[in-house]
């Protein structure tokens, strides 16, 4: 075999391998991708800090004193504490001691109790903050039997009682002219009692009494004036009322001036108490 024919079947070899080698690749499907691997999630811990607050626990109109069932512990933030929020830390006993505070504003469920809304017992205002918008408080002179044996309390509603002594030539019968007579009539109706003597809150059970010489009612302006003038006049007495139960819940909002009016003529009629004769008047209406 010659050179030329051995070249020859060398070149052809090397192009039958290119071949083959080209043909191979094209055939041969591509590897399948691989799905990328996600990074590690780190996990996230919380840094926040919380403490406890005194809320609302319902809504609470103006002028309410606190019961145990209005106020609660509610979770709050630690970088969020205010000075003026009741935290937990630095009032533990709060649940206790704000037991009796006047609110001096409306507070709504779920709200935090800021510490100058409220009034604790004892503190300066606690009375200004118990008077309804617009009306006033006044003191009038009473006594055991006249405040229904000293169980009217603070928070109770009266009926105010004017006795005075009457002349008298007012009577139209016959009687004797040595004998005192009296005539009482209603005044003022509905009234709210803020305090008795020093005590401006109720007993925990309501039964026992409170004695004072002073009762600290209710009133608006124009019925102030008018109690003041009437205790110029003769003795003032409480007559308790009973609560209204029309329908739950039910609170009269003021003091009720009496409209009934008096013709002015005065009757009286002879009675006989502990075996001794008295002369009582009887106002006509």
């Amino acid at each position: 075999m010659n050179t030329k024919k051995i070249v020859l079947l060398a070149v052809l070899g090397v192009i039958a391998v290119v071949g083959f080698m080209m043909l191979k690749k094209i055939t041969t499907p591509p590897p399948a991708p691989t799905a990328p691997t996600e990074a590690p999630v780190a996990e996230v811990v919380s840094t926040v800090e919380y403490d406890e607050v005194l809320a609302a626990a319902r809504d609470i109109p103006q002028g309410t004193r606190l019961t145990p069932d209005m106020i609660k512990w509610k979770k709050w933030p630690a970088e969020a504490l205010e000075p003026n929020l009741i935290d937990q830390q630095k009032h533990p006993q709060a649940l206790e001691e704000y037991v009796g505070a006047v609110t001096r504003a409306s507070l709504y469920a779920g709200e935090p109790i800021l510490a100058p809304k409220v009034v604790k017992t004892g503190d300066k205002g606690q009375m200004a903050a118990l008077l309804s918008p617009g009306m006033r408080a006044i003191a009038v002179r009473i006594t055991t039997d006249s405040a229904a044996g000293g169980f009217i309390q603070p928070g109770d509603r009266v009926d105010v009682i004017l006795t005075t002594q009457i002349r008298n030539s007012q009577i139209t019968s016959p009687g004797n002219s040595n004998v005192n007579t009296y005539v009482s009539s209603t005044i003022l109706e509905n009234v709210k009692v803020l305090a008795i003597g020093q005590t401006n809150t109720p007993s925990p059970d309501g039964t026992s009494t409170i004695l004072g010489n002073t009762a600290l009612l209710e009133l608006s302006l124009s019925d102030a004036e008018l109690l003041q003038e009437a205790q110029s006049r003769g003795e003032i007495s409480l007559a308790l009322r009973g609560l209204d139960r029309r329908k739950p819940g039910y609170v009269p909002s003021a003091a009720t001036t009496s409209r009934n009016k008096s013709t002015g003529q005065v009757s009286s009629m002879m009675i006989y108490r502990n075996g001794q004769k008295q002369q009582v008047a009887i106002q006509g209406h």
